[in-house]
């Protein structure tokens, strides 16, 4: 099945919103079996969208669009879509009645939006005005949904299980590793590919780990290509509902019973900031201390000045001393304790741009202390930084593995 998205607006092209819509749709999509062959944005201007359209189906087997369903005169997608269908429009009661329930009769644009096009099967919306229809015909299907993003999602979840064949689904799955590159994976990942040929593989990289999307035909090649992966990568595999190792750590601490506590300088709060993104990180997550400062280190962590003069804030000796700080402040079970030079000045031949020490350790017993140098900007060192502590503190917590060092 090929499925194409066509985004609609001209706030879309000006840059006035960002198009959150298609990926939304794209990812639901996936997670559901099926894959989008393009993605397109037009302007409202009828007889551009005419062209795209007709171009999309020339593709596609379903065009998904959004937007252009409103009572405004710039919104023209269902009047083209019924021409395109040769449909002509009737007055739908069920929508009628269900703005005068949720609206009452004030709504200005009750009769415009319970005006449909006869050939299209309607879906009420839960949230907005505007229905989303859907068009089938010849073996091509046009389903139009508002432009809104939170009336958009609220149609996806039950309304596209009805619309879309189960049976033509592919299964999927989604695995997570972190601390890893994609050349890391690449080779194994081509081998298997050899030994699971029907099996689709994607790779996603992004800071601090990486997503592989298995698609394949059959559960069981999709799952031992899966198991073998995992096998291959074990210490650096982790599971979370939405991919996130933040959400892999609340589970271990949680089930556990365990808490946590960190000290940040060159992060600057970054790693609480993740941790505490996540509901329920209250449950394991004590608090932080941000010891930006020389000062701050000495005055909240009782780190030894002298000993920052003589080893210099970024080095094995401050982040030791950072990490009791931690045991001594607070009752935390574990800590993670970090200094960088994040850029873009502070770098010397010795300790260039992008040089971390960080030490992860559980109370009572010895740390793991390393370096590791994070390359890119400060921006992206900051969240490199971050996402490599919170991937090493998951391995070491729940594979025994050591923190450091932290590549393969």
């Amino acid at each position: 099945m090929r499925i194409e998205i066509l985004s609609i607006g001209d706030e879309l092209l000006k840059g006035a919103i960002v198009n959150t819509n298609a990926a939304y749709l794209s990812k639901m999509l996936q997670s559901a079996g099926y894959e989008v062959m393009r993605e397109t944005t037009v302007s409202d201007a009828p007889e551009v969208l005419k062209s795209a359209v007709k171009e999309a189906f020339e593709r596609a087997d379903v065009v998904i669009s959004t937007g252009g369903l409103g009572p405004t005169l710039d919104d023209h997608t269902r009047e083209i879509a019924a021409e395109f269908f040769e449909s002509d429009f009737v007055r739908d009661p069920l929508v009628a009645d269900d703005l005068l329930r949720r609206f009452g009769p004030e709504l200005a644009s009750l009769e415009d939006q319970a005006r449909v096009p006869r050939k299209a099967k309607v879906l009420l919306n839960p949230i907005g005005t505007a229905p989303a229809l859907v068009f089938s015909d010849q073996g091509k299907m046009w389903i139009l949904l508002p432009g809104v993003p939170y009336e958009m999602q609220a149609f996806c979840e039950g309304a596209l299980r009805e619309i879309f064949p189960q049976d033509k689904q592919k299964h999927i799955c989604e695995i997570y590793f972190s601390i890893l590159y994609e050349s890391h994976v690449d080779p194994e990942l081509r081998r298997l590919s050899s030994c699971y040929p029907s099996v689709e593989v994607g790779i996603y990289p992004s800071l601090g780990y990486l997503r592989i999307l298995l698609k394949g035909p059959t559960v069981l090649d999709v799952e031992d290509f899966k198991g073998a992966l995992i096998q291959k990568f074990a210490p650096y595999h982790y599971e979370a509902p939405h991919g996130k190792i933040e959400e892999a750590l609340l589970m271990w601490f949680v089930q556990n019973k365990k808490t946590l506590s960190i000290a940040e300088s060159c992060t600057g709060g970054m790693i609480a900031s993740q941790i505490t993104a996540i509901p329920g990180a209250s449950d394991y997550f004590l608090g932080g201390f941000v010891s930006y400062s020389n000062a701050l280190k000495t005055q909240m962590l009782g780190v030894s000045g002298d000993l920052i003069t003589q080893e210099g804030a970024v080095s094995k000796a401050v982040v030791a001393a950072m990490l009791e700080g931690i045991f001594s402040h607070t009752s935390a079970d574990y800590g993670i304790s970090v200094s960088g030079i994040a850029g873009p000045t502070g770098g010397t031949p010795d300790k260039p741009i992008g040089t971390v020490w960080a030490a992860i350790g559980e109370r009572g017993k010895e740390a793991d202390i390393g370096v590791f140098l994070a390359k890119g900007d400060r921006q992206k060192i900051i969240q490199t930084t971050s996402q490599f502590l919170l991937g090493a503190l998951y391995r070491k917590v729940s594979k025994g593995t050591p923190a450091f060092p932290l590549l393969v």
